[in-house]
């Protein structure tokens, strides 16, 4: 056989000597034998082949997929690295003037994946910080790789402070408080652990990256109360979301259907299903079920007279309840698990219900809802701390006790049954003990007004000149009349022109 029709066909690597000398052929395969063969043909060369295996074909996973699975900068074992002085320096010469440049090295440290980059960046929006748009949308990526780091880190920003703000008042403990116990709870109404968990990691992740860096020294005190804030809200706001998901209980939801409120009036068969709280492990209640609930739980929580009082007007068909008018719930001042005498008892006479304790709580009036209708002296006694005031002591299974703390707030209808004992309706919402209620979230889509040739604003200036000249001892009330029909005629004039006026001024404006 020729040496030019050798073929060799391995998996791995195989170099293949042929020599021949004198017709004589001598085949060597690696360091094993050689194998003399006869040939016709010459061949006084020797040649050597090698064959390999090809390169391995690369998997291209999508696009948008191909970050996920690398270190994000959010794990609990993650830190930043060392720096050195000429770093410490740069860093601190950078960072005195504000906190923007902080913002953009920040995004440009961190892998986020969108659950992160939106709860983020509404934390900044309701901070103050214009999040609307990404100022490097328009850079191709082959761009941003010719850039240099510092251009490429701006351009891959999406956050800047309007000069407008930069004068407010810088205060992060306020502002963390408010967005965990407002905004948070009311936007994105969480429903399991996790999310609380990387929300809140999320944004105490930020803070101590300030605090790493040297951002803002002036303020190291307040960003240490705000990382506190941060751990306190993933506790607390686990627990309200539970409350929530199973309150009010047992004892209240009996109440309630027996009483008034949310559940009155319901017409549970045996074959319905109470799902809120189950007095049964087959859920099911009965009218009958009802009032044994609220029975055993006055006998053995409620004080002597109330029990008394309650047996009393149980017997001559008097028990009623009233609402307690002007406020929006309760805050829990304190909470009391049942002791082990109740414990036996219900085990003796009562083991199929669940087990109550108390909580001891105060009025609450929830400040971010419009205040209640009264006269101008109540209202001052509201203002100055000498309105109505009310303490309550409410039953509550041992079960939802473990998901209730001193400083919580429950916003509830809360019921008075006219032997003493309270309860309260369905919970509607559950603050937690940090709660403070900013106008950040109504500003967040503020826009700040511009200068208009419009007609309703010239107008709208004029009425004052054109009401002047009223005779004297004219009614206010005409007066109020006819600067409404002036406003009413100046905006029907605009409609009319904007209808005619093409141009891009008008879109703007019917945008605004």
């Amino acid at each position: 056989m020729a040496p030019s029709e050798v073929t060799t066909v391995a998996s791995d690597p195989v170099v293949l000597a042929v020599e021949q000398d004198n017709g004589s052929t001598t085949t060597k395969c690696g360091d094993g034998p050689s194998v003399d063969t006869t040939d016709n043909g010459p061949a006084p060369q020797e040649y050597s082949m090698s064959v390999s295996q090809g390169p391995k074909r690369r998997s291209r996973r999508p696009k948008s997929k191909r970050g996920i699975g690398k270190p994000t900068g959010f794990e609990d074992y993650y830190a930043d690295g060392p720096m050195t002085p000429a770093e410490h320096e740069e860093i601190r010469q950078i960072y005195d003037p504000r906190i923007e440049e902080a913002l953009a090295r920040y995004q440009w440290k961190r892998r986020m994946e969108n659950d992160r980059r939106a709860i983020f960046f509404k934390y900044l929006q309701y901070g103050g910080v214009d999040a609307s748009q990404n100022h490097g949308t328009g850079v191709p990526p082959r761009e941003l790789k010719q850039m240099s780091t510092d251009d490429a880190r701006q351009a891959r920003s999406q956050t800047m402070i309007p000069m407008e703000r930069r004068s407010l008042e810088v205060n992060f403990e306020e502002v963390a408080r408010g967005f965990w116990s407002s905004f948070y709870c009311n936007h994105y109404n969480p429903d399991n652990q996790e999310s609380i968990k990387v929300a809140t990691g999320t944004i105490r992740n930020f803070l101590t990256y300030l605090l790493y860096h040297d951002v803002c020294p002036e303020y190291r005190d307040d960003i240490h109360r705000a990382r506190k804030i941060c751990d306190l809200a993933f506790v607390e706001l686990w627990k309200n979301v539970q409350l929530i998901q199973q309150g009010p209980g047992s004892f209240n939801l009996s109440c309630s259907m027996l009483f008034g409120g949310r559940y009155c009036g319901r017409d549970y068969d045996e074959h319905s299903l109470w799902v809120p709280a189950q007095v049964s492990p087959s859920g099911e209640i009965t009218n009958e079920a009802a009032q044994k609930v609220v029975k055993f739980a006055i006998a053995s929580q409620g004080t002597h007279e109330q029990a008394t009082r309650f047996q009393q007007l149980a017997t001559d068909v008097q028990l009623s309840a009233r609402k307690i008018d002007d406020i929006d719930g309760f805050e829990i001042i304190s909470v009391h698990k049942p002791e082990d005498t109740v414990r036996d008892f219900y085990h003796e006479f009562a083991p199929d219900l669940p087990v109550v304790g108390t909580i001891r709580a105060k009025s609450f009036i929830n400040p971010a809802k419009p205040e209640i209708d009264m006269t101008s002296k109540e209202r001052q006694e509201w203002r100055d701390g000498t309105g109505p005031y009310h303490e309550f002591d409410f039953y509550l299974e041992a079960s939802l006790l473990q998901h209730c703390y001193p400083g919580q707030r429950i916003t509830s209808n809360i019921w008075k049954i006219n032997c003493g004992v309270y309860y309260f309706d369905e919970v509607i919402s559950v603050y937690p003990s940090f709660h403070l209620v900013l106008a950040n979230d109504l500003m967040l889509h503020w826009k700040t007004p511009r200068p208009t040739s419009k007609a309703p604003l010239q107008l709208v200036q004029n009425l004052g000149q054109r009401g002047s000249g009223h005779e004297e001892g004219e009614e206010e009330e005409e007066r109020n009349e006819l600067d409404m029909a002036a406003v009413v005629r100046a905006v029907n004039m605009t409609v009319q022109n904007d209808g005619e006026d093409k141009d891009a001024d008008r879109v703007n404006t019917n945008a605004e």
